[in-house]
């Protein structure tokens, strides 16, 4: 007959078989038992067929099947921890493998095929150190991946999100020692020892598939602190059974006759009203311990409904709500998230303010979402495990995922009122880190239901205020509206004496000199000086005509869109120069002070250069206006802006002066056309004196011709006052490349711009 040694490992090998193919059925039926857990299954298999003894017979001599089987168990094995984990410690467990595979063939290579490996007790040569190198590669490489494997374990233990995650791990760190164990006894080749270890190797193998197979395995915390408070009962009961013997014995009772009885009956009454107070006052200190909640549920819920049935504010409904689940809970983590339903059907979901650090960015969910289906659909409360583990939520957008994972949060109960969502009622993890019973998931579930109406109704509050607010903000911008239409209009009326006057002034000087000029004809008096001097005159004031014309039909051209810009290459350097060389004069005879900074060495821009130095001059003439006689204007350049490969991108000019200033009121309004500050009945025309009026339309023309090529300008400026100068900055940005929504009639030739012969202090 065969022996036992012989049979053990064809029943093993036999159950090992039965437990692959429950394994690959698992697969066949959608169950993704993963790849590692079906090697692994099948290598323990191969190791129960190589210990049996037919098989056994037929290896090659000096050949250790079994032992070699059981290291390639224990790497696989290693694999399957790692990818239960859900770590990225593959790589590390691969280099631990591939070592103690490395130290094995270096030991067979250096010292011989022969070994004591797998032969009868040879694991038993450690106590006498008789055991040659290449079965010491074996054990030691056992020790240091088993103390690998529960290290790993351990670590991902402590830095579990979840209560349930914590759980799984804890509960794998049962089935590691079960496995180490087992592989190592199993191949040491001494019975009964090795007959053990192929069972705890089975019973390992069994609890890896049910730890990878099962939606959730049994919770360990709780079976220990159960088993901790039965054992503890226990022992209450034995010492108190035990008081009551020792003290009969010592009032030597006697266990027959009337007389004894009534006396045993009577230590047993004592007995056991000493033990009925002494078991509530353990059940209240293991209850204490295990930090279970010592106030009713019910009486909490009955104070919560109390309170929040007279709340409208919002935060003041979050506050009183995270307060409950903290009560009733025991969670340091909480958050309510509002749910607004949006035009295609979807749901966005924001946080509101909560316990604990809460991201307030919103999520969209679309109703084919497995989490809008959980809430609108099925009513029913979400769990952060279940989000991650549950097949049914594979269909999870990364958005949604990450979202709920940036939360932190264990559970989720929808606010439903009337049919619609309206809300989440968010709860984090347990003070005590157990997970979320079906009674607690039953009380989350009733608190969403009581604030149900009182998050509507908050809504309904806040949504009122917030339409106030926004009637109240329009109201605001609307008198600011009629303020600025009030201004344009005025504007508009002014412009009539204004513009009477600026065409009157050289009208009369041609009219003046062309009476004069008649005059003297007749009487015969002119000579060449005189009529060289009055055409002069009749010159400028026709040119004072002429521009004052040509910036009208620009400003009409910029009213409909139909400026058209020229671009070639040029620098902001000579347009800066073009602009200020007719001023040259007028700088002078006023006494400013005019520097530029940073014009050199900045990147060639594409512009229209004769618009572009229009705008210049307009933005400096209007700083020599304003700027007293003595005065400085400093213009500085400088590249503000660099694409993601440092080429420049855009380049800003401050012009600033130490003028009157400009009133914040008026840095908007002052590049409306034809519109002035000062009083148009104190007009007066010059084009560069001090506080000289124009028609209003230089700054316009400026912004005009500046947002053309794609930049922008606007002025800064502390507020107006004649005597203290607080002075004015107008910001210029220009892109080096014209954007391609930029009018062009044609590109032009390249070609350097024609240099000034004034030049700058720079």
């Amino acid at each position: 007959m065969p022996s036992l040694a012989q049979i053990t490992p064809i029943i093993l090998s036999a159950a090992h078989a039965v437990l692959l193919a429950v394994i690959i059925s698992a697969w066949a039926r959608g169950k993704h038992p993963g790849f590692w857990l079906t090697i692994t299954a099948a290598i323990g298999m191969l190791s129960m067929l190589a210990h049996v003894e037919e098989l056994s017979a037929t290896a090659p001599a000096g050949y250790p099947v079994g032992p070699y089987l059981g290291i390639a168990l224990m790497i696989s094995f290693g694999f399957l921890t790692v990818s239960y984990m859900r770590q990225p410690w593959h790589p590390l467990w691969g280099a631990v493998g591939l070592i103690w595979i490395g130290a094995m063939a270096y030991t067979r290579i250096a010292y011989g095929p022969e070994t004591s490996l797998g032969t009868a007790n040879w694991i038993a040569g450690i106590l006498t150190g008789s055991i040659d190198p290449q079965a010491q590669a074996a054990v030691i490489g056992w020790g240091i991946c088993s103390l690998v494997l529960l290290g790993m374990n351990f670590l991902a233990y402590r830095t579990a999100h979840l209560p349930e995650v914590a759980n799984r791990l804890l509960y794998w760190l049962l089935v590691v020692p079960l496995m180490s164990l087992g592989i190592a006894m199993g191949a040491s080749g001494a019975q009964p020892w090795a007959a053990i270890g192929w069972g705890t190797q089975l019973a390992g193998m069994i609890g890896a598939a049910h730890g990878i197979l099962a939606y959730r395995v049994f919770d360990i915390r709780r079976a220990l602190r159960k088993a901790m408070a039965f054992a503890l009962l226990t022992m209450m009961t034995a010492a108190v059974i035990l008081g009551g013997l020792l003290v009969a014995q010592a009032l030597k009772v006697p266990l027959t006759g009337t007389e004894g009885l009534m006396a045993l009956a009577g230590i047993a009454l004592a007995v056991a009203l000493l033990y009925a107070p002494l078991r509530v006052l353990a059940e209240w200190f293991i209850r204490s311990a295990l930090r279970h909640a010592l106030e009713e549920p019910t009486q909490i819920l009955r104070r919560y409904t109390q309170e929040i049935g007279a709340i409208i504010d919002m935060d003041e409904l979050v506050r009183a709500t995270m307060e409950m689940m903290a009560r009733a809970l025991r969670v340091h983590r909480g958050a309510l998230l509002l749910a607004t339903p949006l035009e295609d059907g979807s749901i966005e979901l924001k946080p509101m303010r909560g316990m604990g650090e809460i991201p307030e960015k919103p999520v969209v969910m679309k109703p084919d979402s497995p989490i809008y289906r959980t809430f609108h659909d099925e009513k029913s409360i979400l769990l952060q495990y279940d989000l991650e583990f549950r097949r049914k939520y594979s269909g999870t957008t990364p958005e949604e995922k990450a979202f709920f994972a940036g939360l932190r949060m264990s559970a989720y109960a929808p606010i439903i009122v009337q049919g619609e969502l309206i809300g989440v009622l968010a709860t984090g993890p347990k003070m005590s880190d157990d997970p979320f019973y079906p009674r607690d998931l039953e009380l989350l579930a009733t608190i969403a239901n009581q604030t149900g109406v009182a998050l509507r109704n908050a809504r309904l509050v806040s949504d009122l205020r917030e339409v106030n607010a926004e009637m109240a903000a329009l109201n605001i911008d609307l008198n600011r509206a009629n303020e600025r239409l009030a201004r344009l209009d005025a504007v508009k009326s002014d412009f009539i004496t204004i513009a009477s006057h600026e065409l009157r002034t050289p009208l009369a000087q041609i009219r003046g000199y062309t009476d004069i000029l008649e005059a003297l004809n007749e009487q015969g008096m002119l000579d060449q000086e005189q009529i060289a001097g009055m055409t002069a005159n009749l010159r400028k004031a026709a040119d004072r005509l002429e521009e004052l014309i040509s910036d009208m039909l620009d400003v009409s051209q910029l009213d409909v869109d139909a400026m058209d810009l020229r671009f070639t290459r040029t620098t902001v350097e000579a347009v800066v120069r073009m602009a200020v060389e007719p001023l040259a004069d007028a700088i002078k005879a006023r006494k400013l002070t005019l520097t530029g900074r940073g014009l050199r060495g900045l990147p060639e821009i594409e512009a229209d250069l004769k618009r572009l130095v229009q705008a210049f001059r307009n933005v400096i003439t209007n700083a020599i206006k304003y700027t007293p006689d003595g005065g400085r204007i400093d213009i500085k350049a400088s590249v503000s802006k660099y694409y993601d490969d440092g080429n420049p991108l855009e380049i800003q000019i401050a012009v600033h002066d130490t003028g009157v200033g400009i009133d914040p009121e008026y840095h908007e309004l002052i590049f409306e056309k034809f519109f002035r500050t000062g009083d148009p009945r104190l007009h007066s025309t010059g084009e560069t004196k001090f506080m000289g009026a124009g028609p209003g339309l230089g700054l316009t023309i400026a912004r005009g011709v500046i947002e053309g090529h794609g930049g922008k300008i606007w002025v800064e400026s502390p507020g107006f006052d004649p005597e203290n100068f607080p002075g004015s900055t107008f910001y210029i940005t220009l892109p080096v490349r014209p954007p391609k929504e930029a009018r062009r009639v044609r590109p032009l030739e390249e070609h350097p711009p024609r240099e000034p012969t004034h030049a700058l202090h720079n």
